[in-house]
């Protein structure tokens, strides 16, 4: 008697495209959607290859399941794959890729926030550029209770969460609500696990009527003038502002102004 064929695992990152949107989800819901050095890349990677591709204009990045959007890394000290030592030839860990090819990315994200986060899973709330919560969902950087520190994700934290609050967050290590998530600017908004997808269709909805040139330059100069001075960041922004009125979407967006008609944006 022959063995059954054994089933291909899942893959640990879900990427579907459709009507424009790239979906990008987190697919271990039966470890929590924590991530391995695998699946940091594996989504480090789902970020870059958007640079090919020209018929999106939105990220959507959530978790599978219904309980946890990321649980964090599942990185161990002493093991492979860890940020937890240095490695001379490789100074950049799956943390920091991620990261990066998330700042790089060309089109705004969505965070669909389907449960909870914690740890390197509140990291990647703070890198997404808008973010909508489940209010069922709790929250927490717990790292100092096994003796470490948010670091990796800590440069995140602070370009999303006011300085008190981002002591009060690292320094108890406390879990806390998705009411709270909003109070603190980690969260948009939350809904009703039940409204979290119509929520989603409607933030998407309001991207589609208006220009995607726009959202892609401006998602790069809000990401290039966020740690510059106020004159540099001024001299950088007043060169790009001619440069965009060039472009399709502004002689459009002019047009359908004069003419009082809804702008037809090219995909």
């Amino acid at each position: 008697m022959s063995t059954p064929a054994k089933p291909q695992d899942e893959p640990r990152v879900l990427v579907r495209h459709a009507d424009g949107v790239c979906r990008i989800t987190l697919n271990r819901p039966g470890q929590h959607n924590t991530m391995t050095g695998e699946m940091l890349r594996e989504l480090a990677q789902a970020f870059d290859d958007l640079s090919t591709r020209k018929d999106a204009f939105a990220v959507v990045l959530t978790g599978a399941g219904t309980k946890t959007f990321c649980a964090g890394g599942q990185l161990v000290a002493g093991s492979e794959e860890t940020p937890f030592e240095l490695n001379p030839g490789q100074f950049d860990n799956p943390v920091a890729l991620l990261f990066r090819a998330m700042e790089r990315c060309a089109y705004p994200i969505i965070g669909r926030i389907n449960g909870g986060a914690f740890g390197g899973g509140v990291g990647l709330v703070c890198a997404c550029d808008v973010a909508v919560g489940v209010d069922t969902a709790s929250f927490g950087t717990t790292e100092a209770r096994v003796g470490v520190f948010p670091l990796m994700i800590l440069p995140l934290l602070m370009r999303v969460i006011p300085r008190r609050h981002l002591f009060e967050m690292c320094y108890f290590a406390a879990k806390f609500s998705a009411a709270k998530a909003v109070e603190i600017g980690l969260l948009n908004t939350v809904v009703a696990p039940a409204q979290l997808d119509a929520e989603i269709a409607r933030l998407l909805d309001g991207m589609r009527r208006v220009s995607p040139t726009s959202l892609r330059i401006g998602r790069r100069a809000i990401n290039a003038v966020t740690d510059i001075s106020l004159s540099d960041a001024l001299n950088l922004t007043q060169a790009l502002l001619p440069l965009l009125a060039q472009s399709d979407d502004a002689k459009e967006g002019f047009a359908a102004f004069a003419q009082r008609r809804e702008p037809r944006w090219k995909r």
